[in-house]
């Protein structure tokens, strides 16, 4: 018998492929469970298959779960949503530099709009800084960073929100900062900071808005990377004398230096989600839904387009396959809480996912060009959806071994 969607998220609460678990002890714990499935892991070592993405045709429990991305995708032309299915459900996601003995590496068909090849090998040689003022996506919200990663504003009511935080204090300065003005925003009018996760990428540049721009500005978090930034910080404050004064201060300053408020997990799972009160008139919805790290957390802010409230889900990252059982659960988790209050704008911070940098760049230049950002409600439910059953094939796929995790 095969286990039911609700069965399989049984898997992962129960202890097995959470985001903390490597690819192997996945593979090793679902054996257990393989005659559930019809399937048998199967063994294999770094010399004899290739280092990430399909190996062998799917099994039938992931390709049912494949196939139900597939049709989901095809629903209508929106090209965000199928390069979810294409990326995660047909090549993975690959680097070239990695790509193991023997296997083919092809090359993007055109860097202008997609950095991922059709094989599924990411490139990023051709990341450029985005145009000069960021781009305006919405009547009240911008996208400013580099094709590959970026951070959002939106101007509420109550005050500028921003979500995510770029790479180091240089590019909060050169890539925002310098660039505000230009858009008609003051950073001091920044209230809230929400950190989609731990990875420096996302993170880097905060301390610099609260010590010189917003003092009173609040980072919200998920607590177990809130965790790990706290972890970072006494770590490296321990080993300072590795350093020289310069080069301990640098890194000091790229790590956030305190987060103000936590969302947590629901007693006995790994997902949770907060309310989080910018002011009188606006509030966000922050969801922990661990994947790409253990404290991943995405986040819906009410905006407005063309005199319209609409409500923005940003995404912060993806990728990390052999946490695929685990995203495939937050996914759930995500999708529910998305219909509930209505999202239906989506982006994501690392804006070469879904080819977004390029439609930004198009609104750049014509604000009258497609948004494929405007999802509408059943759109995001879409994008969402196949997200997940990416990763309950990408997950299966482990298990089976037809496919190798990165």
């Amino acid at each position: 018998m095969t286990p039911s969607r609700r069965e399989f998220g049984a898997f992962v609460m129960a202890g097995i492929g959470t985001a903390a678990i490597p690819a192997t002890l996945l593979v090793g714990a679902a054996d257990a469970r393989a005659t559930e499935c019809g399937c048998t892991a199967v063994a294999q070592t770094a010399a004899d298959v290739p280092w990430g993405g399909p190996l062998a045709p799917d099994k039938p429990l992931a390709k049912a779960y494949a196939d139900g991305a597939k049709a989901l995708a095809e629903v209508d032309d929106n090209p965000m949503i199928r390069w979810q299915y294409r990326v995660w459900c047909e090549t993975g996601y690959r680097s070239p530099g990695n790509a193991g003995t023997g296997q083919p590496v092809d090359r993007p068909v055109d860097p202008t709009k997609d950095f991922v090849s059709p094989m599924g090998f990411l490139y990023r040689d051709y990341v450029r800084p985005m145009p000069a003022g960021g781009v305006q996506f919405l009547d009240n919200a911008w996208y400013f960073g580099t094709d590959f990663t970026g951070l959002v504003i939106v101007r509420t009511p109550d005050g500028l929100v921003m979500l995510d935080a770029l790479t180091t204090p240089d590019d909060m300065r050169t890539q925002f900062l310098d660039q505000a003005a230009a858009a008609g925003l003051d950073p001091r009018d920044i209230r809230y900071i929400f950190l989609g996760h731990a990875h420096g990428d996302h993170v880097g540049g905060a301390n610099l808005i609260r010590d010189e721009y917003a003092p009173r500005a609040k980072f919200v978090m998920g607590q177990p990377d809130a965790a790990v930034i706290a972890e970072q910080r006494a770590e490296l404050k321990k080993n300072k004398d590795q350093y020289t004064k310069e080069e301990y201060l640098a890194r000091l300053a790229r790590i956030p230096s305190r987060i103000d408020i936590e969302i947590e997990a629901y007693p006995g799972h790994t997902v949770g989600m907060k309310k989080i009160r910018i002011g009188r008139r606006t509030e966000a919805t922050a969801m922990l839904a661990p994947g790409h790290t253990i404290g991943q957390m995405h986040v819906i802010v009410p905006v407005v387009h063309q005199g319209e409230t609409r409500h923005l889900l940003v995404w912060s990252g993806n990728d990390n396959i052999d946490a695929a059982a685990q995203y495939a659960i937050s996914a759930d988790f995500v999708q529910g809480i998305a219909g509930q209050e209505g999202a239906d704008v989506f982006l994501n911070t690392h804006a070469y996912q879904g080819g977004a940098f390029s439609h930004l760049r198009a609104l750049k230049a014509d604000p009258s060009a497609p948004n494929p950002l405007l999802m509408g409600r059943a759109g995001v439910q879409r994008h969402i959806e196949i997200f997940g059953n990416a990763h309950r094939a990408l997950a299966q796929r482990l298990v089976d071994g037809t496919w190798k995790a990165m």
